[in-house]
């Protein structure tokens, strides 16, 4: 089965199960809303949505943005700098292994509701998985064309180039199907708890003000984004390593 199918046939499974689980299971439209009334939550409060839409992206974008850039800086630096991955590990497994209520809530404490703690959670969730796979393709790198390209009297830059970074690239990769969806959601957990915009403050307002359609309507578009992160992920994948297939 090919993937467009398969995407096909999990979004009509997933329209079925809602409307059998509206008509079947009982529950009150307040908990259980259904499709219909959720598209005319997203008709009818467009503005609001689109605006919470943007807001949660542009953490999510600007933050992974940000990941990359410190996963990258601290991949490539150790492999010239031997000490820098000791000296840096304890302290990835450190911040990665912090819950997030106990970080929200200092951040909270000392920065407000500004952008820059949303930022730095969103950097928290995305980096781990970037510096790991990027690790991996570093030290998988093939010896023996390492020693050739010196042999050679190949530069640093020509033996990352050709050899080092073709190796990390489908690590990179595969690190960005998981990453890039994860910065999504760590935008949202990051606006539920320090914010007043963007995708969490609605869910957030759904819950208060006991509105089940607005919680589907916001859940829906969050889904959605994920789901399109991966595809752009997947997509840009296939294009760079299109030589290793061939």
């Amino acid at each position: 089965m090919s993937d467009r199918r398969a995407y096909l046939l999990m979004l009509v499974s997933v329209a079925v199960i809602w409307l059998l689980a509206v008509r079947w299971s009982g529950l009150p439209p307040l908990t259980l809303p259904s499709p219909v009334k959720v598209g005319e939550v997203l008709w009818d409060e467009r503005s609001a949505m689109l605006e919470g839409t943007l807001s949660t992206l542009f953490t999510a974008l600007l933050g992974y943005a940000l990941a990359n850039l410190i996963a990258l800086s601290l991949a490539i630096g150790s492999v010239y700098i031997r000490w820098l991955e000791a000296f840096s590990t304890p302290w990835v497994v450190v911040l990665k292994n912090i819950p997030f209520v106990a970080l929200a809530s200092l951040l909270i404490i000392t920065m407000g509701s500004s952008l820059l703690p949303r930022l730095i959670i969103v950097v928290l969730v995305c980096f781990h998985p970037l510096l790991a796979n990027l690790n991996q393709g570093l030290k998988a790198a093939d010896r023996v064309l390492i020693d050739r390209m010196r042999t050679l009297d190949g530069s640093r830059w020509e033996i990352f180039r050709y050899v080092l970074w073709p190796s990390a690239l489908p690590y990179y990769l595969a690190a960005h199907e998981i990453a890039f969806t994860t910065s999504i959601v760590g935008a949202i957990v990051a606006e539920w708890f320090l914010s007043r915009q963007g995708l969490g403050h609605i869910l957030v307002q759904g819950m208060t003000e006991y509105r089940g359609d607005r919680i589907y309507a916001a859940t829906l578009i969050s889904s959605v984004l994920s789901f399109g992160a991966y595809w752009i992920c997947r997509a840009t994948g296939r294009h760079l390593t299109r030589w290793q297939r061939a």
